[in-house]
């Protein structure tokens, strides 16, 4: 069960603080940053923080966030006396600015996956339209499963993850109709020689050797099985070179 270790709100117009809102189903943008170490370091908070600031101002919304600012509001949240290994939220909108950390879950080595016929709205943005999102999230355990999404029998993504598929010593992503997350980029940079862009069909699913889920909460996953695709890991290789990659990157 994760713990929430705090959340805070802001106006925008001055930071004073006030009653802490979630903001989600709200018109904003948010994005979720993984804490390590002590003291804490935000992993890849530069890229994040930039993806944030492009994302507002593509949504329409007159707002941004600048790292002095951030580092001043958090700096008197978090302590030297915790090793981190957390997930810290921003979440902005027009108005109101608001920040939580939780425990991040630790992810379990045989790790599932089930599919929905479902594109999230506006899908180019981390926005805050996430109620049907947090509504399937809400009835797995995190550590273990993930949800994937599907569109006209095409996979896109999971619910918190973006997804690779490995056959013949190729990678493999989706064309389109996902979100690009922080940790694929980071991948892409590493591995874009070795990266194909094609929409994967469901009944194309059997010929791939390795599914791998990346995204912030959950790092670098291998999954074992899609029982509903009656898909299984034939064999877990690239996803041993890329948790190394993502490790030594920490």
């Amino acid at each position: 069960m994760e713990n929430i270790l705090f959340k805070k709100s802001y106006l925008l117009s001055n930071f004073k603080e006030i009653k802490y809102n979630d903001l989600w189903n709200k018109k904003g943008i948010f994005t979720t940053i993984r804490v390590i170490g002590r003291p804490y370091r935000l992993y890849l908070f530069d890229q994040h923080l930039k993806n944030l600031n492009y994302s507002l101002n593509k949504f329409g919304i007159n707002a941004s966030l600048s790292k002095r600012r951030i580092c001043k509001i958090i700096n008197n949240l978090f302590t030297k006396k915790i090793t981190y290994d957390h997930l810290f939220r921003i979440a902005i909108n027009s108005n109101i600015l608001s920040v939580s950390l939780r425990t991040r879950p630790k992810p379990q080595k045989k790790f599932f996956a089930s599919i929905i016929l479902y594109q999230r709205p506006d899908y180019k943005y981390k926005n805050l339209n996430y109620r049907k999102i947090l509504n399937y999230i809400s009835t797995i355990n995190t550590a273990s499963k993930e949800i994937l999404l599907v569109k006209k029998n095409y996979l896109l993504e999971g619910c918190t993850t973006n997804l690779l598929f490995i056959k013949k010593n190729k990678i493999y992503i989706p064309k389109e109709g996902y979100y690009p997350g922080i940790t694929l980029k980071f991948f892409l940079k590493k591995i874009k020689n070795f990266v194909v862009r094609k929409n994967i069909h469901i009944n194309q699913l059997k010929d791939f050797e390795e599914i791998i889920l990346l995204g912030t909460g959950k790092g670098v996953i291998s999954l074992n099985e899609i029982k509903d695709l009656n898909w299984k890991r034939k064999r877990n290789i690239y996803y041993k070179k890329l948790l190394n990659l993502y490790n030594k990157s920490l």
